[in-house]
């Protein structure tokens, strides 16, 4: 059981007793608060309604509201300034995907699932390039919820086309050896993922990734040097700073396969030299 009780006032002119559930309210302090500590009401709320999402850009076919169009466009052909530029920007169209990856990513059987569960680890674990940065390491390694903090800039980091003989291969390191040798490597460095998968989106990557072909032959322009030269070999694209280096940039060479920037190299000019060589260190 529960007990209540009642507080009575006493009002001695009348001497008669007051319940306190009687007793009217204090009035309110009426002076205006700012705008920031006005109390919420939902009532208060204004709606808009930008419409449906289905006018359609002309240029690269994505959805607008029809409130997003420029004033100046017709309600048959409408632009956006937002949208490619209005055509200024060119952008190709994304490639189909190939048929392993593609039933990998919709599947949903052992090894999709298995794909999907592990697929950052895949992808790291076939990547030609690492993430080029500084951490700081002054909130790293504290107590709480794992930050990454880093100094400078974020970049890709290409290492050197070759490994030394004493050190793993890595990255891009890893595509220049025989199809075994990879799946190995890449199965040693990875041994809780499924070696099916794995082997496929190898084949894949090998038939259809256009990288790969050009890395292996920078290899066997490398491999073909006299041995004594093959750790000297380096391949330099200049840049001549007298011309306008918006409209004169570095052509492009079927030879060249990966760029690596290699501050150490004594003969680059200045830090617009792009250096290529077979070993690192």
């Amino acid at each position: 059981m529960c007990s209540i009780k009642f507080y009575i006032l006493i009002n001695y002119q009348d001497q008669k007793a007051v319940v306190a559930d009687d007793i009217p309210p204090p009035v309110p302090y009426s002076a205006p608060y700012p705008s920031a500590e006005q109390p919420f009401l939902e009532t208060d709320i204004q709606y808009s309604n930008l419409g449906m999402l289905t006018v359609i850009c002309f240029h690269c076919y994505a959805l607008h509201f029809e409130c997003e169009k420029l004033t100046f466009s017709r309600v048959n052909h409408p632009k956006f300034d937002m949208c490619w530029l209005q055509g200024q920007i060119q952008l190709p169209f994304l490639q189909p995907l190939t048929e392993i990856l593609h039933n990998y990513l919709t599947g949903d059987d052992y090894f999709s699932r298995e794909f999907h569960n592990n697929i950052q680890q895949h992808n790291a674990a076939f990547s030609m390039i690492s993430v080029g940065v500084k951490i700081d390491n002054s909130v790293t390694r504290q107590s709480g919820p794992y930050y990454f903090k880093i100094q400078g800039e974020l970049h890709h980091l290409t290492g050197a086309l070759l490994s030394h003989a004493d050190q793993t291969p890595i990255y891009v390191q890893i595509y220049i050896l025989n199809t075994a040798k990879q799946l190995n490597v890449r199965r040693a460095n990875n041994n809780n993922l499924d070696p099916v998968v794995m082997d496929n989106i190898q084949t894949m990557l090998l038939d259809s990734h256009l990288y790969i072909g050009q890395y292996c032959h920078a290899y066997e322009l490398i491999r073909d040097k006299p041995a004594d030269e093959q750790q000297e070999v380096r391949i330099r694209l200049h840049v001549d700073l007298q011309h306008d280096q918006q409209t004169h940039n570095l052509s492009t060479a079927e030879e060249i396969t990966v760029i690596i920037p290699e501050e150490e190299v004594y003969y680059a000019i200045d830090n617009r030299d792009i250096v290529l060589q077979a070993r690192g260190g």
